[in-house]
């Protein structure tokens, strides 16, 4: 549940003893069909972490306030125990939401909440080894192309498509842990984080109105040219970190959506995010629940290829057999199918028909993913629609070209506006363009950054202590944009 979406009970205090050393706080609001009771708890350190107050509330008369008492248990799946963390200070409240997947921690004077999946006073839990759900199709990973294509493999795997997901280590996280950069503080003065290592592990250290608890780094989404998240396991569900490195500040920041003074460790993530960050995921029951050993991390290969096991068990049985078998060759497919193969995760954050990592090179990308509303096809990060973008565009709709026209996959190529510059150059004559007896041959170096623009959108909005912020986004939508052409001018003058 993002932060912006909880609910705020408030005003009228209620209380009642239940046994010794819990006292449960029965927020009142007044509506126009009478009183919304909410059961939160306040306990004695001493006290386990299981609360007896329903996570309901109640519409009721407002004379005859009751609030009925049941035993609640932990929303996390029994896969083991949990360890002790720090208890609660009786000083804060806490309550399971209605659908008992999350736990708030709060205080009833302030607007900063705590979200999490867990029991407060008890630490995430360790992820665990369990049977498949579904088959792996045939997923291998990167260093399975290595022993035929080493030139291939080495050049890739410096690129955004394999890094987009890793373990995290130190290597891997862009973000600072230095003292003094490696806090990030909020407009609250009560609520700060601080990431620390430690025993080879990397954590958030949260605090919260008197009150600690961390949560682990445990891999790493995004190969930092915005910034980068984080994942953490409570048993094997996956859950986004509160922090987010933002790389073109190089610190510390709210993750999008989330609300500055807010501590919120409760967003899952679903098979559909991982099908963009990652080559397979074995999905469990629940929507952000998986079998932790059957993810292969990073965009590999075989997504633009197909599932390579079949393949490689033949060409290693016939190692003189120098045609490609079982495997799809992008380049020989239509363009509809080409751009298909990219819009997996490039044509707007459209939601699967059935489960996730179905799709396979040369399928139809309208078989497997629900078609977005046109007020979705704004440039954000997350509607990542390239694809859509770029098919407004004169030069896609007046040729034949497909995404890799103007990228090549298996090549890191980013920021190199005069190489993106030169494949434009293929179709266009730079004498063409309306700047060029303005800058003569220099117009050959960047054509990008008139015709192409990095723009702010409100889609993508991160908040701070300082305020909002709004990272630059390239839009794909190749058109004359004066206001682009008068903004490189000016940074062209500096």
């Amino acid at each position: 549940m993002s932060s912006k979406h909880r609910p705020r009970p408030s005003s009228t205090t209620v209380t009642r003893t239940i046994r010794p050393g819990l006292i449960v706080i029965v927020l009142v609001t007044v509506s126009a069909t009478g009183l919304a009771l909410y059961g939160w708890q306040t306990r004695s350190p001493v006290q386990p972490a299981v609360i007896d107050v329903p996570p309901i509330a109640v519409v009721v008369k407002p004379d005859a306030v009751e609030l009925p008492l049941t035993k609640l248990t932990s929303p996390a799946p029994s896969f083991g125990q949990r360890k002790q963390g720090i208890p609660l200070p009786a000083t804060l409240l806490s309550r399971l939401n209605d659908d008992q997947t999350l736990w708030y921690v709060g205080k009833r004077t302030t607007p900063s909440l705590v979200e999490i999946p867990f029991p407060p006073g008890l630490q995430p839990g360790e992820p665990i080894d369990v049977k498949a759900v579904r088959d792996n199709p045939g997923f291998l990973g990167t260093q399975a192309c290595q022993a035929c294509h080493q030139e291939k493999y080495d050049s890739f795997v410096q690129t955004a498509h394999h890094l987009t997901s890793r373990p995290a280590t130190g290597e891997a996280i862009a973000g600072s842990f230095t003292a003094g950069a490696n806090v990030m503080r909020t407009k609250d003065a009560n609520v700060s984080f601080t990431m620390v290592a430690r025993d080879s592990r990397f954590y958030q250290q949260v605090r919260f109105y008197g009150w600690e608890f961390e949560i682990p780094f445990d891999l790493v989404i995004g190969s930092s040219k915005l910034g980068q998240a984080f994942l953490y396991w409570d048993f094997n569900s996956l859950y986004q970190t509160h922090v987010t490195y933002l790389a073109e500040t190089d610190t510390w920041t709210n993750s999008p959506g989330y609300l500055d003074g807010d501590a919120a460790y409760a967003r899952p993530i679903r098979g559909r995010c991982m099908e963009c960050h990652s080559t397979f995921a074995d999905v469990g029951v629940a929507s952000n629940q998986y079998v932790p050993k059957s993810i292969i991390l990073g965009i590999s290969c075989e997504r633009c290829h197909g599932p390579g096991k079949q393949h490689v068990d033949y060409h290693v049985a016939n190692a003189t057999d120098k045609a490609a078998h079982f495997v799809t060759v992008p380049s020989k497919l239509s363009r509809t199918q080409q751009m298909d193969v990219c819009g997996q995760c490039h044509s707007g954050g459209s939601q699967p028909k059935g489960m996730p990592f179905a799709f396979r090179p040369g399928d139809r990308l309208e078989d497997h993913y629900h078609p977005l509303d046109e007020a979705d096809e704004s440039n954000s990060v997350h509607a990542s629609n390239q694809a859509t973008r770029l098919a407004k565009s004169k030069c896609f709709q007046q040729s034949q070209m497909a995404c890799v026209d103007c990228h090549n996959p298996h090549r890191k190529e980013r920021n190199q506006s005069e190489l993106f510059s030169q494949r434009c150059l293929k179709c266009h004559q730079a004498q063409g363009c309306g700047e060029f007896e303005r800058l003569g041959d220099r117009i050959r170096d960047n054509c990008i950054d008139c015709h192409m623009p990095k723009e702010a959108t409100q889609n993508m909005t991160l908040e701070s202590r300082a305020g909002a912020v709004f990272p630059p986004l390239r839009d794909h939508h190749i058109r004359v944009d004066s206001k682009a052409t008068e903004r490189f001018y000016r940074e062209a003058a500096k």
